[in-house]
C-alpha cells in the first residue's frame, strides 16, 4: 500500500458545497454528490492524484472514460459499524463524508463475497485506534512483501494485520497479480542476468517504479519495490 499525497481540495469541489448549502440551507451528504457532474468530475481528480491506482491493492483503475472499474472510497466510513464505535466516533466518520482528506478511490475487489477486497470487503469496518490511512506517510512502514505476492504486517504490527485482514489484501487474486507484476519486471529489466547484481542498476529500476509516468503509476509497484530491495537475486525466479 503506498502513501497517496493529497493535493489542495479541488475548487470545483469546495464550490459546490458552498452552493448546495447555498440553495438547500444545510450541508451536503455523499448522496447529494453521486449522479452529479461534480461526482464525475472529483473520481477524475482522485484517479490523476492516486495516479490511477486502487488505494489500497494498488491495482489499475480508471481504465475506461467513465471509470466504472472503481468507486469514490471514504476511509473513515460514511455508515459507520455503531456496534463498535462511540457515539462521538461515529459522528466524526459520518461529518467527514465530503471531507477531501477522507476521499479516496478503490477499485471494486471482486463481486464474489468469498473474494471480495478492498472497499468491497472493508465495507464500515473502522478503528480509530489502529487504522492508517493511505494518506499518512506511516502507510508504507506497514507493509512488506514476498516475492510469492503476499503481503503481511512488517514486525507483525496490529495496524497492518488487521487493514490486510479486514481488506482481505491476501486474497489468491491479488497474490498471483503482485508476483505476475514483479515477475514481467524482472524479464522486463532483468533479462541480462548480471544485471541482477548491478546494485546502481536496481538502485536506477526502483527510481523509475517510484515514479510516475504519463500521469500513471506502474500497478503493484509497493511490491515491485520492496521486492527490488530486499529480493533481486536471480534465485527469486
Amino acid at each position: 500500500m503506498r502513501y497517496i499525497q493529497k493535493k489542495a481540495e479541488p475548487e470545483f469541489f469546495k464550490i459546490w458545497k458552498q452552493d448546495f448549502c447555498q440553495v438547500y440551507g444545510n450541508q451536503p451528504k455523499y448522496d447529494d454528490l453521486k449522479g452529479t457532474s461534480t461526482y464525475v468530475s472529483l473520481k477524475k481528480s482522485l484517479l490523476e492524484e492516486q495516479g490511477y491506482l486502487c488505494c489500497y491493492c494498488e491495482k489499475r483503475i480508471g481504465t475506461n472514460m467513465y471509470a466504472t472499474d472503481c468507486d469514490i472510497e471514504h476511509f473513515m466510513p460514511r455508515h459507520p459499524d455503531k456496534r463498535y464505535l462511540t457515539a462521538v466516533e461515529c459522528a466524526v466518520c459520518e461529518n467527514a463524508q465530503l471531507d477531501y482528506q477522507n476521499i479516496m478511490v478503490s477499485c471494486k475487489g471482486e463481486p464474489q463475497d468469498w473474494i471480495a477486497h478492498c472497499n468491497h470487503k472493508k465495507d464500515n469496518w473502522f478503528d480509530f485506534k489502529t487504522c492508517i490511512a493511505p494518506t499518512d506517510k506511516k502507510i508504507e512502514e506497514l507493509f512488506g512483501y514476498s516475492i510469492d505476492g503476499k503481503i503481511y504486517p512488517i514486525d507483525g504490527n496490529q495496524s497492518g494485520r488487521e487493514m490486510q485482514e479486514h481488506m482481505n489484501l491476501n486474497s489468491d487474486i491479488l497474490k498471483r497479480q503482485r508476483r505476475e507484476a514483479y515477475i514481467t519486471v524482472l524479464e522486463l529489466e532483468f533479462d541480462d542476468e548480471e544485471l541482477l547484481d548491478d546494485i546502481v542498476y536496481i538502485n536506477e529500476t526502483i527510481q523509475e517504479y517510484r515514479g510516475m509516468h504519463q500521469g500513471k503509476y506502474y500497478p503493484f509497484c509497493s511490491m515491485i519495490i520492496y521486492c527490488l530491495e530486499h529480493f533481486f537475486k536471480k534465485e527469486v525466479l
